[in-house]
């Protein structure tokens, strides 16, 4: 399980620990530490919070979902906008799951994740059909790499985060520039930004000058 909530992380950890057929095998606070841990324990399911510390959980999602393509993984997590629910499923997840919802629902998420089965609470099964609608910000995505996010992240922090050299991330960056026909870095923030990519990709952690009640997370005009 991947969450930075201790008492929440604790408590699901020993509700899984207590259902048939399930082992816990590791935790991580953060997508960094995730990625360590699911290279040493190699899990069948992951279960992994959106609001995380550093690189958010859908990013990570897509991270995972490259380096280790059999472990599956459930996202759970307190966002329920349509947005999050299409990203998380788009980036690999098999299962979405609300912190709030009754503890049977996670248990009915891992049993489909188990058998290879998407499964969404019936609250959120409406949000599948966006999937198909046509989207500006999915054919954006589509071109984007999958291993970087879209944020004022420098290059350096990127690399970190996801642990691959630097080089690396400027060639990533170079090509979706191209791709993209930009100039540089600030143009393709610009244009995150303006199509409300940022806003799913990114940290859910807000920065200076970022408001979190303005719709599609645009930056505040002071």
């Amino acid at each position: 399980m991947v969450d930075d909530h201790d008492v929440l992380r604790l408590g699901v950890l020993d509700f899984v620990d207590s259902l048939p057929g399930y082992r816990v095998v590791g935790e991580a606070t953060s997508a960094r530490a995730a990625f360590e841990t699911i290279e040493a324990t190699k899990p069948d399911v992951v279960l992994m919070d959106i609001a995380l510390p550093g690189m958010d959980g859908i990013v990570a999602t897509r991270e995972i979902r490259r380096r280790a393509p059999n472990t599956r993984i459930v996202v759970l997590t307190a966002h329920k906008h349509t947005h999050d629910v299409r990203d998380a499923i788009a980036a690999g997840a098999i299962g979405y799951v609300l912190k709030g919802d009754p503890p049977e629902t996670l248990e009915h998420a891992l049993d489909h994740a188990a058998r290879g089965s998407l499964y969404l609470p019936p609250v959120l099964a409406d949000s599948v059909s966006a999937l198909q609608a046509p989207d500006r910000s999915a054919d954006v995505l589509s071109v984007l790499s999958e291993r970087l996010a879209a944020d004022c992240r420098t290059s350096a922090e990127i690399a970190r985060d996801l642990c691959v050299a630097r080089k690396t991330v400027d060639a990533h960056l170079h090509r979706i520039n191209r791709k993209l026909k930009l100039r540089d870095r600030a143009e393709l923030v610009r244009l995150a930004v303006r199509i409300g990519l940022v806003h799913s990709i990114r940290s859910r952690s807000p920065r200076p000058g970022y408001d979190a009640s303005v719709p599609n997370g645009t930056p505040a005009v002071p």
